[in-house]
């Protein structure tokens, strides 16, 4: 029976690549929330291991449900771009693809009933055989044709040095609303014959997917070294610092709650009113880039003991937007704009309103706009652009030299604009 659910999993997989559907590490259940997946002995955690290291990733999420159910898994190589490849399973991993989740543990002392799971890789099953995107696919053995969450993470071949530089004084404008990225790739003792067309640089500003950049051609290269240099591709809206709160206790007041309430049966955070941000002068303090940490100060083990609660978020603004959506963003919505973390505006209050359900503990957001028919979600209209805001810059080197079957990660930088 896990056999033929395997299988029948392997055949929906087959047909997602077909349709080149792009992997997010998201949840496609309602009741399966806090979804992570990170290399813990990194800093910053990133979902990146090192090939042939012994270095694994580790993926956590609840099932907000009081009874455990049988959660399988496959993992899939992908592209550059997070699109299935044509690879066989055997050409990207040693061992078995698929298996069953066996390590989970239900909730204590919570309102909210869940199963807390996780998987980590490798494992005893399997292990990369290549370098690249990876995908983990999570499905419910009772109906294995359809996944409940997918999560990307990332096989590093250690091949290249990548120096990364953010600068203010960008190609359209000097210290007012932009940053640009200038990044070297060297590679003394690597062989990359055509770098113009086999190396594809992919770059984030904040974990963000929605305005990441993507680089298939250097500006020029010479000497075992390639250079991305006054590329205007590479400059990103400056944005803001990220806002925080704390719900990692439900009886003391923590940063940017102004009320905990219990309304039987679930605990209700409401934050302060926020502000508008793009008129006023830039502050700067210390955030985690737009991601979230489980805690729960009452307890010792968060992962179990952590709550869930509704936190109301609201942002007053004048008027609404008629040609736009406002949405909250950050890890705690996947970096993504969905119905769930849009904003509705309520013309009694003259105010932008959300509640999302959140595991107890510290989260980073901001507040994005989106305009219709764009995907691309823009900061300086609720949060402004400022040149001095410490974003977070990930870039990625992929190679693909002429007659390889898919795209190996060979480097990879993390750095920030100070």
């Amino acid at each position: 029976m896990r056999k033929k659910a395997l299988y029948t999993l392997c055949g929906l997989l087959t047909a997602i690549a077909l349709h080149g559907q792009v992997f997010y590490t998201q949840s496609f259940n309602k009741n399966i929330r806090s979804v992570q997946i990170e290399n813990y002995r990194m800093n910053p955690r990133y979902p990146i291991i090192e090939l042939g290291s012994d270095q694994s990733v580790l993926l956590k999420f609840d099932d907000l449900s009081p009874d455990a159910s049988t959660y399988g898994y496959r993992i899939i190589h992908c592209n550059a771009l997070w699109q299935a490849d044509n690879l066989t399973e055997s050409q990207y991993i040693n061992g078995f693809t698929g298996s069953f989740i066996e390590t989970y543990e239900t909730s204590r002392n919570t309102f909210v009933p869940y199963i807390h799971y996780e998987l980590e890789f490798p494992n005893a099953d399997a292990s990369p055989a290549i370098s690249g995107n990876f995908v983990i696919v999570v499905y419910n053995s009772e109906n294995p044709d359809k996944a409940v969450l997918t999560a990307r993470f990332m096989v590093l071949e250690n091949a290249v040095t990548v120096n990364c530089k953010p600068t203010a004084l960008t190609d359209i404008d000097a210290e007012k609303t932009h940053q640009q990225l200038e990044v070297q790739v060297d590679y003394p003792r690597y062989n990359i014959n055509q770098p113009s067309t086999d190396l594809k640089l992919v770059v984030q500003q904040n974990r963000r997917i929605d305005n990441q950049v993507i680089v298939d051609a250097p500006t020029f290269y010479q000497n075992h070294s390639v250079n991305y240099k006054m590329n205007k591709d590479l400059i990103f809206e400056a944005g803001n610092e990220f806002r925080t709160f704390d719900i990692s206790s439900l009886y003391v007041l923590d940063r940017n709650v102004k009320s905990m309430d219990f309304f039987k049966p679930f605990y209700h955070a409401t934050l302060f009113n926020d502000e508008v941000r793009s008129k006023k002068q830039f502050e700067s303090w210390n955030t985690v880039s737009g991601r979230y940490v489980v805690n729960n100060q009452n307890g010792d083990t968060p992962d179990i003991d952590a709550d869930y609660v509704f936190v109301h978020f609201t942002l007053p603004v004048a008027a609404p937007f008629l040609d736009g959506k406002v949405y909250i963003l950050g890890e705690a919505t996947g970096y993504r704009f969905t119905p769930e973390n849009c904003m509705t505006y309520n013309y009694e209050s003259n105010s932008y309103e959300a509640v999302l359900l959140l595991k107890q503990g510290g989260y980073n957001y901001q507040y994005a706009y989106v305009p219709n028919l764009t995907d691309t979600g823009k900061l300086g209209p609720l949060e402004g652009d400022f040149w001095q805001t410490s974003n977070e810059y990930a870039t990625f080197v992929y190679y693909h030299p002429f007659g390889s079957l898919y795209d190996m990660l060979i480097g990879y930088n993390i750095t920030y604009m100070k």
